[in-house]
């Protein structure tokens, strides 16, 4: 793994400080990583402009062992972009870590890549339903409000084999766990939390 790179999923709304923390532990831990996009720049929701290395097409998925996805305030400009899905899709193998957070675990879910699977995520079951997802779809999902209903029993995230998912406000623990996972060499404390 030590040679392959991260490829990081960037869309225009996307939550920049999500990202913050996973940025700098790549960087500690010297691990190349490449951010992908619909088209070269994006702008986040804080409005920072992002230049993507690479449109979705340019993945030579053989270079990457791990996926990092931020989350937005509302997907419905990409949950059904069949680029996105595809861009995803690639990545469903047990060998890929991935790493997913806010409102982004809903793209994984729509990709078919969390049945069975155990996974948490920044919305709301009730509101998805009205989205077209289905209760069963989402029988394995932490939503936001179960997450406030019971955070010392489920925690800051949830890992389920290789895919690691969150909400926005566990960025710093989401961020040192996708760290742990890639067996990174960097500094937990430099983050302000004791894991």
């Amino acid at each position: 793994m030590k040679n392959k790179k991260t490829a990081i999923l960037l869309f225009d709304l996307f939550s920049n400080y999500e990202l913050s923390v996973a940025l700098s532990i790549l960087s500690q831990g010297k691990k190349q990583f490449d951010f992908f996009g619909l088209k070269d720049e994006v702008i986040s929701e804080e409005d920072l402009h992002a230049k993507c290395t690479k449109i979705l097409e340019e993945i030579v998925i053989e270079e990457y062992d791990s996926l990092l996805i931020p989350g937005c305030m509302d997907l419905e400009d990409i949950i059904s972009s069949e680029r996105i899905l595809n861009f995803l899709r690639k990545f469903d193998s047990k060998d890929m870590i991935i790493a997913s957070i806010s409102s982004s675990p809903i793209l994984l879910l729509k990709a078919g890549m969390l049945e069975n699977r155990r996974f948490m995520a920044g919305v709301i079951k009730e509101e998805l339903v009205d989205e077209g997802f289905t209760m069963e779809q989402m029988k394995n999902m932490v939503d936001i409000k179960e997450l406030r209903e019971n955070y010392d029993d489920i925690g800051p995230y949830i890992v389920d084999d290789n895919i690691l998912t969150s909400v926005g406000c566990n960025f710093i623990q989401f961020g040192i766990q996708f760290g742990k996972m890639l067996s990174l060499d960097f500094q937990p404390g430099w983050y302000g939390v004791n894991l």
